[in-house]
C-alpha cells in the first residue's frame, strides 16, 4: 500500500517532512503540482483540468493500493482527479471540502490570485501568511 500526499500553495513537498518522519514508512509518495515545486511541463496550461489530469496520470503510475492525502489547493486537486477516476486509490481525504461550497469565501490572496490581471504585489503575498 502506498501513502500519496498532494501538497497545496505556496508550499512545497517539504511541508510533509515532520509527518513522514513521524509515520516511518517507505511507501510514501509526495508529489508536487506543477508550478509548485516542480516545473510546469511543455504546454501545460495551469487550469483546474490539467492538474486534475496531471494527478491522474500520477497515481495511474503508482502501484496500488493507494491512500490518498491533499493539502489546501492539493486537496482541491485531489477531489477533483477521485470524483473522475476514484477507482485509482484506496482511500482518500482532503482538509478543503468548504471550497465546493457555494457561499465559501475565499481568503483574500487567493481572492488576487483568482482575478486576472490583478497586482501580487509583496504586501498581498505578506499579508495571506497573516
Amino acid at each position: 500500500m502506498t501513502v500519496v500526499f498532494v501538497h497545496g500553495n505556496p508550499e512545497s513537498s517539504a511541508i510533509w517532512d515532520p509527518l513522514v518522519s513521524v509515520l516511518g514508512r517507505e511507501d510514501v509518495a509526495l508529489l508536487s503540482p506543477p508550478g509548485f515545486g516542480v516545473p510546469l511541463p511543455n504546454g501545460f496550461g495551469a487550469t483546474f483540468l490539467d492538474y486534475r489530469d496531471w494527478l491522474k496520470s500520477e497515481l495511474a503510475a503508482i502501484e496500488g493500493p493507494i491512500d490518498l492525502v491533499g493539502h489546501d489547493w492539493g486537496g482541491g486537486h485531489v477531489v477533483n482527479a477521485v470524483m473522475h477516476r476514484p477507482e485509482l486509490v484506496r482511500s482518500w481525504v482532503c482538509d478543503v471540502m468548504g471550497i465546493f461550497d457555494s457561499d465559501f469565501e475565499w481568503h483574500n490572496l487567493a481572492q488576487v490570485w483568482q482575478t486576472p490581471g490583478a497586482e501580487r504585489s509583496r504586501s498581498n503575498r505578506c499579508s495571506a501568511a497573516i
